[in-house]
């Protein structure tokens, strides 16, 4: 036997469904907080972690945690996240964001090169290499 659901009914469950859904997306940063961004930063680190989740394809419910931050000679500047992916129940992927040429006060997350930590950060072919004396000195502003 069939019953129909009530004109109110409807949007009540439709309401819940949502609120189950994205109710672990609201509590990963509760879970799961930020660490104090580096000083000089001229925007929310938060604002980072979603560029940097965006930039690697991850979905929309991913929550970006910000863990350390890095810097070097030349203005090297790498930021370190964690990024956890909807349904969080995986370990978390290690990535980061890196800058060189500008201090932290003028970094835009969109112009910041990206990726996975293969390894550990210490040992991580990518970010050995962007801390060597290899790379070239930065332009001189005048």
């Amino acid at each position: 036997m069939h019953r129909r659901l009530s004109g109110l009914a409807r949007p009540a469950i439709i309401a819940l469904m949502a609120l189950g859904a994205s109710g672990p997306a609201l509590l990963a940063p509760r879970l799961w907080p930020d660490a104090a961004g580096p000083d000089g930063l001229s925007r929310p680190v938060a604002e980072f972690g979603s560029v940097l989740a965006s930039q690697l394809d991850r979905g929309p419910l991913t929550h970006a945690r910000f863990v350390s931050a890095e810097t070097g000679p030349g203005s090297l500047v790498i930021l370190f996240f964690e990024l956890r992916t909807y349904p969080y129940l995986g370990a978390p992927d290690r990535v980061f964001l890196v800058s060189r040429c500008q201090g932290l006060a003028a970094l835009d997350p969109w112009s910041m090169a990206g990726g996975i930590l293969d390894r550990d950060a210490e040992t991580d072919p990518e970010l050995v290499y962007l801390r060597s004396d290899n790379q070239r000195s930065c332009p001189v502003v005048r």
